[in-house]
């Protein structure tokens, strides 16, 4: 299912623009995916079949990771990991308000470390119904990291058919009512 709006197409087209192909055809183009659901994983798919199709014959490296699964230390390492060395990074997720603290510990741990120069995060951030195209402070704080960390920022927010009921910032709806938000 593919649920893009207009501002949406407008955004991943800008891909063709940022994306730096190398000229050495030997070269692996890194991608890294962090996405928080199915309808999520759909989107991060579409960014990356535009990516795939930019990158032409050079290879390609990517690496997808599922959000719930960054609390476990080993997963959190690689994906850090994979973020530092990435030529595109993709994040898509639901929340535009506030993420679980394995989102920000994962951010935290490649982004002053990043070893390329230049590079792409893509941000797909998902809401109940788009109203004015604010993304809400997931977007503030990734525009802020993508600034630290030297990346061409393009973020997107897309309608959800569904809504979660399952955390935002580490806890459960039902959990508590005093989750942080950052």
């Amino acid at each position: 299912m593919k649920y893009p709006t207009s501002r949406t197409a407008n955004e991943i087209a800008r891909l063709d623009k940022l994306v730096t192909i190398s000229p050495d055809a030997k070269t692996a183009l890194n991608v890294t995916m962090v996405y928080e659901d199915d309808e999520t994983r759909e989107w991060a798919r579409e960014a990356f079949e535009r990516v795939v199709k930019l990158a032409g014959e050079q290879p390609m490296r990517p690496t997808w990771w599922r959000l719930s699964n960054l609390s476990q230390p080993g997963v959190l390492a690689a994906a850090s990991s994979t973020a530092m060395r990435a030529d595109v990074i993709i994040v898509a997720v639901r929340a535009a308000e506030g993420l679980p603290l394995p989102f920000y510990a994962w951010i935290n741990a490649w982004s002053p470390n990043r070893l390329q120069l230049n590079g792409v995060l893509v941000a797909l951030l998902g809401a109940p119904q788009v109203k004015n195209q604010r993304s809400g402070r997931v977007g503030d704080f990734l525009r802020t990291i993508a600034k630290q960390a030297r990346l061409h920022l393009l973020l997107e927010t897309r309608n959800c058919t569904t809504w979660p009921s399952e955390y935002t910032n580490g806890h459960t709806q039902n959990e508590s009512s005093l989750a942080l938000r950052f």
